[in-house]
Order: structure tokens, then C-alpha cells, then sequence
């Protein structure tokens, strides 16, 4: 394990099902990484990872997506969520699927989430380790802020501060893991290699909701701008040898707000596969960053 090399996971909603089957790969590989850092299922993905929870990943992101307490609009008139917050952060870690809090946080391995400011609309990253006096409410406070969408979920209050998705502000947080160390990272992406982000159109009901978060709406409409720019220099690094990306290559069938159990495993099984199909090649990426 290379001293100095960032594991780097996008969000992406029910798309984070690519990214669960490409950690499954790593573990059935013994793949682990010093450093790792998430934004929204990006974050989910990687505390499972970090805990060493080879099983946890798919059964959030694919067997339980049918429950009917997972999603669905009826909780978003019930509880101002389209997900199911309190089922998806509390009852499925503590209760049905249970979270090992102790593996997490004994774990060596350094653990970021980003989420976004909603008074600054800055990203703001937590690290695992200031993080450990939260206990189980690490799970439905800071990766819940991370994974709360504005309109479609409220803010998350943490020490008196009101957070968003880290989507908003940070979607592929590469920069930070640089800025902390990192020259070398693999990034997994959950967008074919030709996506392009396009501007977001907010309707009238959006409008009205953001005019209270007026830093995150401005966000909001420049946010295609940033994640862009940020593939460009994913791309260069890629070229330059300091970047291993995984992403889908075949082409996603699969949206933010999926319920659909059967498309969400075949995604699972293509993150899986398409990982093992590159393992060569990224171990030979291995090998030549550690000989620098």
C-alpha cells in the first residue's frame, strides 16, 4: 500500500450501487488505501470500506432499495425527504444492517467526508478520526448531511451549523486529497467517461425553497462549471500517470432516484467486473508509483 495514494469516491445517488461493486472488488483483492474520502454515496460507500464490511454496500444500495420504508414521495410529504433519512441512517446501521462502529473507527485508515456549508456554500470536510466523539451519531448526522440533496431533503444540523449534500460543492473531491498529502489517487467515478454536466434549470418550487439558502443556490447554478473542470484535470492527471480511474464503461442504465432492485444489482455486478477486468492494469500502476 502506497504511502502517499488517496482512494477518491463520487456520489451519485442509487448510482453509488457502481461504486459498491468496485469496493467489493478491492476486498476480495485485499485492496486498501491510507487515505480515503467520499461525497454523498461516495461516503457511504467508503465507511463500509473503511470497516472492512465486504456485504454492507450492496445490501443498502440493492437489497433493501424495495423496503418500503426506503424511498418513495410519500416520505417526503411525511418527512420533507424523497429518502427516508431516519430508515436509511438509523434503522438500517443500528437495527437491520448493523454498522461496526468499532472496526470504523480503530481503522488506520484516514476517512474524509465532504458536505457543503449552507451559510458559507463552501464544502466543509469531516475526518473520522475529530469525528469519533459523534459515536452512532457519525453515521446519521455526518453522512447523513452528505447525502441530503436540497428540495429533495432538508439541511442536517452538526454543532449548531446547517450542512448539505458535499455534491453540491465538492462532487469529486480530488483537490482535497492532493491538498492533504496525496500525489497519487484512484478515483471512482459513477459517469461514463463522455459525461458532460449540464447546467441545472430550477423551477418555480426550487426557487422559492433555495431563496433561504440563497450561498447554496448560487451553488447550485455554478456547480456544473466546477464538476467539470474537475474531469478535465482528472483526465490530465489519468494522462500523467498520477490517476487511476474506475468508471462505468458500459452504459448506465440507472438514475440518481432508482428503485428498480434488478437494474441497481446488474449496476452492482458491472461496478464488480469491470473492476477485476482492470485489476492488471492498475496493479501495474502500482507497482511503477512505488517505485518513485
Amino acid at each position: 500500500m502506497h504511502e502517499k495514494l488517496g482512494l477518491v469516491l463520487e456520489g451519485g445517488g442509487m448510482r453509488g450501487a457502481y461504486t459498491s461493486g468496485v469496493l467489493g472488488a478491492f476486498m476480495d483483492e485485499n485492496i486498501k488505501f491510507p487515505y480515503v474520502i467520499g461525497v454523498s454515496a461516495g461516503a457511504n460507500n467508503g465507511a463500509n470500506f473503511v470497516a472492512e464490511q465486504r456485504e454492507r454496500n450492496k445490501k443498502v444500495f440493492v437489497d433493501y432499495v424495495s423496503h418500503k420504508d426506503y424511498s418513495g414521495f410519500r416520505h417526503f410529504i411525511k418527512g420533507k425527504s424523497y429518502f427516508n433519512m431516519e430508515f436509511l441512517f438509523d434503522t438500517l446501521p443500528n437495527q437491520l444492517i448493523p454498522f461496526d462502529y468499532e472496526t470504523f473507527f480503530d481503522s488506520p485508515t484516514i476517512f474524509k467526508v465532504c458536505v457543503t456549508d449552507v451559510e458559507t456554500g463552501c464544502p466543509k470536510y469531516f475526518e473520522k478520526s475529530q469525528s469519533k466523539a459523534y459515536g452512532k451519531e457519525f453515521m446519521n448526522k455526518i453522512l447523513r448531511a452528505s447525502s441530503s440533496l436540497p428540495i429533495i431533503s432538508p439541511p442536517v444540523e452538526i454543532n449548531g451549523k446547517l450542512y448539505f449534500d458535499g455534491g453540491i460543492t465538492d462532487s469529486i473531491p480530488i483537490e482535497k486529497s492532493i491538498e492533504d498529502g496525496n500525489p497519487y489517487n484512484v478515483v471512482v467515478l459513477t459517469r461514463n467517461r463522455d459525461y458532460i454536466k449540464k447546467e441545472q434549470k430550477l423551477g418555480i418550487y426550487s426557487k422559492h425553497y433555495l431563496k433561504k439558502y440563497p450561498k447554496i443556490m448560487k451553488a447550485i447554478e455554478n456547480r456544473h462549471i466546477k464538476y467539470n473542470i474537475t474531469l478535465e484535470t482528472i483526465d490530465k492527471l489519468e494522462r500523467e500517470g498520477y490517476i487511476f480511474v474506475f468508471r462505468p464503461i458500459a452504459s448506465l442504465m440507472v438514475d440518481r432516484l432508482e428503485k428498480d432492485t434488478s437494474k441497481l444489482n446488474s449496476l452492482y455486478n458491472q461496478g464488480y467486473t469491470e473492476t477485476l477486468e482492470k485489476m492488471d492494469d492498475y496493479k501495474k500502476w502500482l507497482e511503477n508509483i512505488s517505485e518513485d
